[in-house]
């Protein structure tokens, strides 16, 4: 046993191991990226771990695992939950053998993700119990505690731990205590597992029948504290702060009440905080669902009564200010925080040297007129490059591509997709495509690799031919690989790409592949230099938007720990002014 500062991921991952499960799915996502090679990685690969093609499959192979009596745990972040919630719905109704742990890692601030929906909903929605844990300690502890709920009452649990959570770090005593299971197998039963609608209906039943006994179960009846006639209810990360802003606020005056199991809750537990307390404060992430399972919220203050502003994050400020005037004490400024006025956000741009960035550039200068649809991934920063239009969720850009080239049939319609996005949710529409004769150009931004949530492996990494046998499968006869690094020679396949479409009538298909520059740490053996033919143009730093290449002091010059003198540079300066020497 020895003492570490772990994520909270790596405590899920901790707690995963040292309560023996079988296997481990998942698909890579931020904020829950670190948690299947931390299962791995403390296991020392005795517990099976997979990145599967996406969270669907996933969550499929982790129920099948469940219902065979096995302990299985899926994690994603919480739009991948999405993804997989077509059997997350079903499997709610059938319930497990085994033991069956959802893990969906939510994003409220949209640090890194498109939306900041609340995974507790879909808990909500889909009858299953969902803990919300508040620290890595905390997110240990529900973790364990899940994986026995699951076993107890043969049905998935979810852990919805948020960004803070589960990349923040606490000291934690570590000690593996892995030991495996010997299991029975899978058990027919065509009622349960391949029910039909009327069977389904019993299955329903059942489902709120376990409701009841979970949470009579886990929140048993208890008499009251002291004499404090207000309550403060939190859960999740928001209990943290709660707790520290309490320690800094005498007396009091008030109960903290931390609720980890969300959903579902007793009626005749709620019935009774009713009752000890006139008034209730409920701080919760990011939607009201411990306040929506109140069935009488006259004395409740919170979201749904705009007690505080629904839609703010709760911050550490946020929630300080809350707690002084549920308390109606006046505020006091602890920590006062310094702000630098002079500093400002910089855009995130691509790497220097990301192959990515030679792609968009070919598009621009192929395509002036053209719609450029987007997809999710680092390459979402074609935006930067006036290459991207659209980007709604994964997989949509060659969605988007025929649909806007069905409603745009004048312009020409590229979309651009990365490689494991591409294998994750990019099939269908590709077929679709195909299907429907569609005219569009598709770009797949193939770096071999998932970049970036921390460069876990993709489909074709040990076959590396096996895209273009699958898009030629699929029916498109077009496809070319190109080395993104030659600008001219993609910008004349992508030309050559219009002229199949206008005579074809049919998707055509470019593959722009190399190597992530992060993941092989590329150097090349060369000195890039911009010389006195330079004007100025602004295309290099501005259009090309490298971030090795800035504007200061009245000239273009090149940040030195920054280039990595790949020379893309040198193909799209009109002047010739930037030379290897």
């Amino acid at each position: 046993m020895y003492k570490d500062f772990i994520l909270g991921n790596e405590a899920v991952a901790l707690a995963a191991v040292n309560m023996s499960i079988d296997s481990a799915y998942s698909y890579p996502g931020t904020p829950a990226s670190e948690i299947l090679p931390a299962i791995e990685r403390y296991s020392k690969g005795k517990i099976y771990t997979q990145w599967s093609i996406n969270e669907k499959v996933a969550m499929e192979l982790s129920a099948a695992e469940a219902i065979s009596g096995r302990y299985s745990l899926c994690s994603m972040k919480q739009v991948g939950l999405n993804v997989a919630a077509d059997p997350l719905f079903s499997i709610a109704y059938t319930g497990i053998t085994g033991s069956l742990v959802i893990i969906s890692a939510d994003d409220p601030e949209l640090n890194s993700s498109q939306t900041a929906q609340d995974s507790r909903m879909y808990a909500y929605m889909s009858g299953i119990p969902v803990f919300d844990p508040s620290n890595p300690r905390d997110a240990y502890e529900l973790t364990c505690k899940a994986i026995d709920l699951s076993k107890e009452f043969e049905i998935p649990v979810m852990l919805r731990p948020v960004e803070k959570v589960c990349h923040s770090r606490q000291n934690i005593e570590v000690s593996i205590n892995y030991n495996e299971r010997v299991h029975s197998g899978f058990s027919k039963s065509i009622e349960r597992w391949a029910a039909t609608p009327l069977q389904r209906r019993k299955l329903k039943e059942l489902l709120f029948e376990k409701h009841k006994l979970i949470a009579e179960f886990y929140y048993p009846l208890k008499k009251k504290d002291g004499n404090n006639k207000k309550l403060i209810i939190a859960s999740g990360h928001p209990f943290a702060i709660v707790s520290d802003v309490l320690n800094e606020i005498v007396p009091k005056d008030c109960t903290l009440l931390k609720l980890d199991l969300v959903f579902p809750l007793s009626q005749s537990y709620m019935t009774t905080i009713l009752n000890d307390y006139d008034d209730i404060l409920i701080l919760e992430e990011t939607y009201p669902l411990i306040e929506l399972q109140f069935s009488d919220r006259k004395k409740v203050k919170g979201r749904l009564n705009n007690f505080y502003n629904p839609i703010k994050l709760l911050s550490i400020d946020r929630i300080d200010s809350i707690i002084h005037e549920f308390l109606h004490i006046d505020k006091k400024n602890y920590i006062k925080i310094e702000k630098d006025i002079k500093s400002k956000n910089e855009k995130p741009k691509l790497c220097p040297g990301c192959p990515h960035r030679g792609t968009f550039y070919a598009i621009r200068m192929a395509f002036k007129e053209a719609i450029y649809a987007g997809d999710i991934g680092c390459y979402t920063l074609g935006v930067n490059l006036r290459a991207l239009d659209t980007c709604l969720c994964m997989g949509a850009s060659i969605s988007f591509a025929e649909g806007l080239s069905r409603a745009n049939d004048k312009k020409l319609v590229v979309a651009t997709i990365g490689d494991s996005t591409f294998f994750h949710t990019g099939l269908p529409p590709l077929i679709n495509a195909c299907i429907n004769n569609i005219p569009v150009i598709i770009c797949i931004l193939d770096n071999i690799t998932t970049a970036m949530t921390g460069f876990q492996k993709v489909p074709h990494e040990t076959d590396i031919e096996l895209m273009e046998r699958i898009i030629k499968a699929i029916g498109v006869s077009f496809i070319k690989v190109l080395d993104p690094y030659n600008i001219k020679l993609s910008i004349d396949s992508l030309k050559e790409a219009r002229e199949y479409l206008s005579i074809n009538k049919k998707p055509a298909v470019l593959v722009f592949r190399r190597g992530c520059i992060l993941k092989e740490k590329t150097l090349f053996d060369r000195y890039v230099e911009i010389t006195d033919k330079c004007i100025n143009c602004g295309i290099c730093y501005k259009l090309f938007d490298c971030p090795a290449i800035v504007y200061k002091n009245k000239r273009v010059s090149i940040e030195r720990n920054l280039c990595i003198n790949c020379g893309l540079c040198i193909q799209i300066c009109p002047e010739g002014a930037i030379e290897e020497i």
